[in-house]
């Protein structure tokens, strides 16, 4: 194989690609931008394109209509259901009726009121760390952080009791499958099993706030239900279980993904990370930088509503356009010397991480709120964490690790 490009698509779907997208990635950012794909669609891989497309009313989500013409048996498969009927994948109008009635519990105003939650969870989850490993012995920290700390603070938002947060990791895990690109049919049985789950969960959860009201997103969505003058079009019970279902996965895959693939490259940065040990007012642009140089959330999707072209790529109606948003952050049309891991860097565009346009991640302000307390917390705490051997990578659309062994001393 001589051509560059096909050379770097076929490495993508390697170990070694998925490990390492980055150079691959660059290959198709600099030869074929735009490169067109199997069905009409498009691959993006600058900056300019993505921002282009999210904001681009011309191009919809991936919506049940567009999903009978890919998979017209999709309705059968609760998992399927949980994911593709969630406001991520409608259009406005209603997913802006649906977004409504949960975005004003992920503000930056919210984001702020609950931080000392967050860093009280923090302290206690470096007391876990720190108990973990006060041998000596390698602690696992996915397993701590998934168990812990992005569960516990979504958890407190849509008023999940803690004595609940332990048994929907498991169809938390099988959720992820559903969107992370490739295997879909391979686990199919076990991404069915975790949308009933987790839907089945926050049916019964709303039955206990319709009972006993709360001060959570969950006893909102339940107040939402009930038709009235100001509300005409109630809340379904479906789309109760998958509002709360979509909000609470997404929560916490990403932010657990976010918080190690920034650690990993805190410790394969060892420089950068005295700074911010140093200096922990860094923290805000070091937490952007993180997120540009390793993005969580590697790719999305927007579908043509007619046939047109990006930078004269024709795109079929109904072809999807593949925003690579790890690449675009690592464009340096965008963002100066891209390879580079600076949590001094200034200037620069903004990082395309939490998507762009109406479908903008509404957890974001919640997110960089996270991050920022837990890595001047982690390093003030651990002065020599160290890697205790290589992490287990996991994903391909959703970037993280699925081991992160490390030492504390």
């Amino acid at each position: 194989m001589t051509d560059p490009v096909a050379q770097a698509l076929a490495a993508l779907r390697t170990p070694q690609g998925s490990a390492d997208p980055y150079p691959h990635l660059a290959v198709l950012r600099e030869l074929s931008p735009v490169h067109p794909t199997p069905g009409g669609g498009v691959l993006l891989t600058r900056y300019e394109d993505c921002v282009a497309i999210t904001r681009d009313p011309g191009f919809h989500a991936q919506n049940a209509a567009w999903m009978d013409t890919r998979r017209p048996n999709w309705r059968e498969h609760p998992g399927l259901r949980a994911t593709t009927e969630s406001f991520l994948f409608l259009d406005p109008p209603e997913h802006t009726r649906l977004r409504k009635l949960v975005a004003g519990a992920f503000t930056q105003r919210r984001a702020v009121a609950l931080r000392e939650f967050i860093t009280g969870l923090t302290d206690r989850v470096l007391d876990a760390i720190a108990d973990a490993g006060a041998d000596g012995s390698p602690v696992d920290l996915h397993e701590i952080l998934a168990a812990r700390l992005p569960i516990g603070v979504i958890g407190q938002v849509l008023g999940v009791p803690e004595a609940d947060q332990g048994a929907l990791r498991e169809p938390l895990e099988g959720l992820r499958l559903a969107v992370d690109g490739g295997g879909v049919e391979e686990h199919l049985t076990q991404i069915d099993r975790a949308g009933e789950a987790l839907t089945g969960y926050f049916g019964e959860l709303a039955a206990r706030r319709r009972a006993e009201p709360a001060d959570d997103v969950t006893s909102a969505l339940v107040a939402a239900m009930v038709p009235g003058p100001d509300n005409p079009r109630p809340l379904t019970q479906d789309e109760l279980e998958q509002t709360l279902t979509l909000v609470f996965s997404a929560a916490i895959e990403s932010m657990v993904d976010t918080l190690l693939n920034g650690l990993a490259a805190l410790l394969a940065h060892p420089a950068q990370a005295d700074l911010l040990r140093a200096d922990p007012s860094l923290v805000g642009g070091a937490v952007e930088e993180m997120l540009r140089y390793d993005t969580p959330v590697q790719g999305m999707a927007r579908v043509a509503a007619k046939e047109t072209e990006i930078a004269g790529v024709p795109v079929a109606a109904g072809g999807a356009a593949v925003l690579m948003l790890g690449a675009a952050n690592r464009d340096p049309a965008a963002f100066p010397d891209p390879d580079t891991f600076d949590l001094t860097r200034t200037g620069g565009a903004t990082v395309l991480s939490f998507g762009g346009g109406v479908h903008h991640c509404l957890g974001a302000p919640l997110a960089r709120t996270q991050a920022a307390v837990f890595f001047p917390a982690l390093l003030s705490r651990f002065p020599h964490l160290a890697a205790a051997g290589p992490p287990v990578r996991r994903g391909t659309v959703l970037r993280g690790f699925s081991d992160f062994p490390v030492t504390l001393r």
